[in-house]
C-alpha cells in the first residue's frame, strides 16, 4: 500500500479545486493503484460519503470493476453515462444508486512512461454525458494529478531507500559485534586444549575462516543465477555450525534427520536464522563453555520441515526483557519465508522450533 501521510492532503486539494471549477455538483475521487497493481486505494475523496469510500477501498481491477477499476485495467478513459444501465457497474450499481450516484466518469492518471498510477473520476447525481470540454477538462486534471501523484511515488522510493540503508548499516554493525564475540568465545573455548601459542593459533584461525565461509552461504546464496539451487538442512547446518563445535571429537553439536533439502530462496534464511542462534549460544547460552551442548532436530510434517534446536548443559534461560537487533532481524527474516518460530525459556536451556512452510521443502 502506499503510504500517503501528509501528502494526501495535496490530493485533496486538487480534488476540491475540480469540484469548484465545475460548479455542476460534480463530485470528484482520486483512487491510486497498489503496490501489487491490482487494487486501488484511496488517495482523495473527500466529498464522496465515507461509506462510499470504505466499501471501494482496496478494490480489485478488471474489465467490469466499475468506472475506475476499468480505466486502471485498461489504462483507458471510461465515461458511464448512466451507473443504473451500465454493465460496468454490475457489481456496484446498488452501492452507487443507494448514494445517490448516477454517472462516473473516469480517466487513469499515467505516469511519464505511461503506466498506470491511478485514476481521476467525476461522479454526478443524474444520468449525464460528457461533452469534448467535459472530456479534455477531465483529462487535463489527470495530468496535472500525475505529477503530484509520481512526486510521491518517487518520495516513497527515496525514503525506503534511506531505511534501507539504515538497516543495512545496522546489520553490519550487529554482524561485527557478533564477529569479535566469536573470536573471544573460540580462543577461550581452544586455550585449555592448545599444546602450544602456534597450536591455539592454527585451530582458532581454521574456526574463523570456517566462519567467514557460513557468512558468505548466508549473503551469495540471494545471487542471481542460483534460484533453481536445493541444498539439504544438514550439509546448510554443518556449514554454520561446524566452526561452533560440529564434527568435532566431544560432539557438542548433533544434528540429527534425513538428507531433507530446502529451495535456495529459503536458504540464506534459514543460515542467518541458524548463525544467529549460535551466536547466542556462543555468548550467552549451552555454548559457553565446555560443559553445554546443542542438538538439532528436523522431521518432515503435515505443516512442514519441523526443527528443533535443543540446548542443554548451560546457564538457566529467561526471555529477555526487550529486543535487541539480533532478535528482530531473526523475526522479521522468519515471516519473510512464510514460517513460524516458538522459544522455549527452560532451565536447563533454550529450546526453538522453526516450521518452514510446505513449499520450500523438496519433496
Amino acid at each position: 500500500m502506499w503510504r500517503l501521510g501528509a501528502t494526501a492532503n495535496l490530493l485533496c486539494d486538487i480534488v476540491r479545486l475540480a469540484e469548484e471549477q465545475t460548479g455542476d455538483g460534480m463530485l470528484a475521487s482520486i483512487l491510486l493503484l497498489t503496490e501489487d497493481g491490482q487494487h486501488l486505494e484511496l488517495g482523495g475523496a473527500p466529498s464522496l460519503p465515507d461509506e462510499y469510500n470504505a466499501a471501494i477501498e482496496g478494490m480489485a481491477i478488471g474489465d467490469g470493476a466499475g468506472s475506475c477499476g476499468t480505466a486502471a485495467a485498461t489504462g483507458q478513459a471510461i465515461f458511464v453515462d448512466d451507473i443504473a444501465t451500465d454493465p460496468l457497474w454490475a457489481d456496484f450499481r446498488d452501492l452507487a444508486l443507494s448514494h445517490g450516484l448516477g454517472a462516473c466518469w473516469s480517466v487513469p492518471i499515467k505516469a511519464g512512461d505511461g503506466s498506470v498510477l491511478g485514476t481521476f473520476a467525476n461522479y454526478y447525481s443524474e444520468p449525464r454525458q460528457p461533452s469534448d470540454l467535459d472530456r479534455a477538462i477531465i483529462e487535463a486534471i489527470a495530468l496535472t494529478t500525475s505529477i503530484a501523484v509520481e512526486r510521491m511515488r518517487l518520495e516513497r522510493m527515496r525514503n525506503r531507500a534511506e531505511e534501507a540503508k539504515a538497516l543495512i548499516l545496522e546489520e553490519l554493525q550487529h554482524r561485527v559485534k557478533n564477529a569479535f564475540a566469536l573470536a573471544q568465545s573460540l580462543i577461550n573455548l581452544n586455550v585449555p586444549a592448545a599444546l602450544s601459542a602456534r597450536d591455539l593459533a592454527d585451530k582458532v584461525n581454521g574456526k574463523l575462516r570456517a566462519i567467514a565461509s557460513a557468512q558468505d552461504l548466508i549473503i551469495i546464496r540471494n545471487a542471481a543465477g542460483r534460484s533453481d539451487e536445493m541444498t539439504s538442512i544438514h550439509t546448510l547446518l554443518a556449514t554454520i555450525l561446524g566452526p561452533l563445535g560440529h564434527g568435532d571429537a566431544d560432539d557438542r553439536i548433533s544434528l540429527n534427520g534425513d538428507e531433507q533439502t530446502v529451495d535456495a530462496q529459503s536458504l540464506s534464511g534459514l543460515a542467518m536464522v541458524f548463525h544467529e542462534l549460535a551466536t547466542n549460544a556462543i555468548k550467552y547460552g549451552a555454548l559457553k563453555d565446555m560443559g553445554g551442548k546443542v542438538s538439532i532436530d528436523w522431521l518432515r510434517t503435515a505443516e512442514g520441515l519441523k526443527i528443533e534446536w535443543t540446548e542443554s548443559g548451560g546457564p538457566t534461560t529467561t526471555p529477555p526483557e526487550s529486543q535487541n537487533f539480533g532478535t528482530r532481524l531473526v523475526a522479521s527474516t522468519i515471516r519473510q519465508l512464510g514460517a513460524t518460530i516458538d522459544y522455549d525459556w527452560r532451565a536447563d536451556g533454550l529450546g526453538v522450533t522453526i516450521i518452514l512452510p510446505r513449499a520450500s521443502v523438496a519433496e
